[in-house]
Parts: structure tokens; C-alpha cells; sequence
């Protein structure tokens, strides 16, 4: 039920909260909190986890591909790759400004007020929609919530902190965040399907 809420969702937060959000924030200092910072980088350990799995994936296949695990860590890896790509299309054609500068002076709210989509832009200025690092945490962990939902709740913990972290950092807008954690979400639950419908289905048990 909640997919469908979440591009009204998306308009609502453009209009009226992004903005307003973001610059409360950076008022208050919210962002200046360290611990916020770590749970940001929760994406550069799953990369290094699906490194070293690829590594492994190319000199223990055959004898590892007896394994649940195995299988469910190849699916996250072609989720991540899968929802990287698409991310980044995403950016192009949205073209959004970040809600501060970060890269050689780009435009942005809190620095030069500027706002908004400027669609077909090329360019790290304009990268903000969707969130690329709550695409990735999201597209992982999708996986292990589809054949592991006994222990969802502490999936869902990763994906919260990261969320949180860059909301409040504001290293992005709030709807840059729900998008971005709706594309891993979706791209991850096709994954998922495709796999189980030409492999085998005792996999999810």
C-alpha cells in the first residue's frame, strides 16, 4: 500500500518540506553532528562487501554455489549494480540542484538559493534526485528483507540510519531520499522475483 503514496509523497515534499526542512537544519546546526556523518558511509561498506564477494564469486562458484547465502549475495550485487545504473539516468533527466555545495562551487540552496529540477542537465551540479547512496544501502538489503524476513527489523535499522544521515546532514533533500530508497527498494524486489521464477524456488525457505 505504501508504493502507492510514494510519488504524491514526492510532490508534497518538493513543495513544501524539502526546502523548508533543509534550511532548519542548517540554522540549527543539526549537521554538524559527527555520529550523523557515520551512518552516511553505510554504503561504503556494503561496496566492500560486494568487492570481496566478487572476488570470491570468481574463484569459489562452483564450489560455493550449493549455498543459500551465496545465491542471495549474488542478487544483492546484481541489485546494486542494477539500481546504480538506473540512478544514474535518474539524475540526468531530473537534473536537481544539491541543497548545498559541494562540488566546485555548484549551485545550491543554502549557498546561492537555488532550487529546483533542471531536467536533461549533465554534471555532478546537478545529481541531487535521487539519492544515490540510499539507492544502493536500499537495493541491498531488499534482498536479505525477501529471503530473510524473520529478521527484517534489523535490516531496516542500516536503511533508517542512512536515510536519517542524509536528511539531517542534508547532504540531500528528503525526497531525494524516499526516491531513491523506492528505486533500490524496487529494483531489488524485481531481482528477487526474476530469480525465483527461473531458479530454484526453495530458495526463499
Amino acid at each position: 500500500m505504501l508504493k502507492y503514496l510514494v510519488i504524491p509523497f514526492l510532490f508534497i515534499s518538493y513543495f513544501f518540506i524539502d526546502s523548508p526542512l533543509v534550511l532548519f537544519l542548517n540554522k540549527n546546526g543539526i549537521n554538524k553532528n559527527f555520529i550523523l556523518e557515520i551512518f552516511t558511509h553505510i554504503p561504503d561498506g556494503i561496496i566492500a562487501i560486494l568487492f570481496i564477494y566478487f572476488i570470491l564469486f570468481i574463484f569459489v562458484y562452483r564450489k560455493w554455489q550449493k549455498y543459500k547465502c551465496f545465491h542471495i549475495f549474488f542478487m544483492a550485487m546484481i541489485s546494486v549494480a542494477i539500481s546504480v545504473q538506473v540512478k544514474d539516468l535518474l539524475k540526468y533527466v531530473f537534473g536537481r540542484y544539491w541543497p548545498d555545495t559541494w562540488i566546485n562551487g555548484n549551485p545550491s540552496l543554502i549557498v546561492h538559493n537555488a532550487y529546483g529540477f533542471h531536467f536533461f542537465q549533465k554534471g555532478s551540479e546537478y545529481s541531487s534526485f535521487p539519492s544515490g547512496h540510499t539507492t544502493v544501502t536500499f537495493a541491498f538489503f531488499t534482498v536479505f528483507i525477501f529471503f530473510y524476513p524473520k529478521f527484517r527489523n534489523y535490516f531496516y535499522i542500516p536503511m533508517f540510519l542512512l536515510g536519517l544521515g542524509q536528511v539531517l546532514k542534508h547532504y540531500h533533500f528528503l525526497s531525494d531520499v524516499v526516491a531513491g530508497g523506492f528505486l533500490g527498494w524496487g529494483v531489488g524486489t524485481i531481482i528477487c522475483k526474476f530469480y525465483m521464477i527461473h531458479n530454484d524456488k526453495k530458495l526463499i525457505k
